[in-house]
């Protein structure tokens, strides 16, 4: 697989590099090695790094009341090597991948060194969406089809034979709609939170590890020593991120900490979730779901 895609752009934010990937997305997790992926200083060298596979989701019924359905990135946390890309499959709408960085009014979050850098909003592809489509994929097919092992996913979720995404303006509604992809380059080591802005309040955020570096300023295990919205987290992004399963010694012990191997989100961790969101972020998840 092509880490850049045909016709991608390749920007550089310090220790970093991403693009927009323009060719056949890949569908689900693991690693792969790329043969073309960013080396960082605004190049596509001869280095190759393994690209991991990271979807957007949305999920329901909720693991907490205080959201209409999980919104969550698959993995949530993640280890890689310096020179790795992580691709994001925007496999549900309306998501994004942003840095806490003080460049967005925010408490750095990422490596010192490392400049600010943001995907744009993403969806499915403009081209595999007919023009005279009114209502959203979600809204025509049946529910529930290709979640997969009993997960309630929210939409459907495209297979890469569809053949849609070349480019061509390929794909059409019996098809399926296909899902934008965006690759980030990783050079420098440490520790990088990260969110998707629409959805922050409800908890979507994840975290990676770069290298074996885990010491930061900012990891905590305790929502109510985080700084306060804006400069911290908001809402139930304070849970997810301090989530045992996201200790940064963790992430790098197991490679890779899915979305249900967080404790707010299993058997009887709900309530502690939902109490530690209404601690530290108080009235504020109630006004963002009223």
């Amino acid at each position: 697989m092509q880490a850049l895609g045909a016709g991608a752009t390749l920007s550089v934010f310090g220790g970093s590099a991403a693009a927009q990937q323009e060719d056949d997305p890949d569908e689900g997790g693991g690693a792969e090695e790329g043969d073309g992926a960013g080396d960082g200083n605004g190049g596509t060298g001869g280095e190759t790094g393994t690209v991991h596979t990271v979807e957007t989701l949305i999920r329901g019924p909720p693991t907490n009341p205080n959201r209409p359905a999980d919104f969550f990135y698959q993995p949530t946390g993640l280890h890689v090597q310096p020179g790795d890309v992580i691709k994001w499959v925007f496999a549900t709408p309306d998501h994004n991948v942003v840095p806490y960085h003080p460049a967005f009014g925010m408490r750095r979050r990422v490596p010192t060194g490392v400049s600010a850098f943001s995907s744009p909003l993403f969806g499915w592809r403009p081209e595999s969406i007919p023009g005279d489509q009114i209502e959203p994929p979600a809204e025509m097919g049946a529910p529930g089809e290709a979640a997969g092992e009993g997960d309630d996913v929210q939409t459907p979720t495209p297979t890469p034979s569809d053949g849609a995404g070349e480019g061509d303006g390929g794909g059409n509604g019996a098809q399926g709609p296909v899902p934008d992809t965006w690759l980030q380059a990783f050079e420098t080591p440490g520790v990088y939170d990260m969110l998707c802005s629409p959805h922050e309040g409800f908890g979507m955020a994840m975290r990676v590890v770069v290298g074996d570096v885990t010491e930061t300023e900012f990891e905590t295990s305790d929502p109510e020593a985080l700084p306060e919205p804006r400069a911290g987290p908001v809402e139930l992004a304070r849970v997810t991120l301090t989530d045992p399963a996201l200790q940064p010694s963790n992430i790098v012990s197991e490679g890779s900490v899915a979305w249900e191997d967080l404790q707010a989100n299993q058997g009887g961790g709900a309530e502690g979730a939902e109490g530690g969101g209404n601690e530290t972020s108080g009235n504020e998840s109630e006004g963002y779901l009223s």
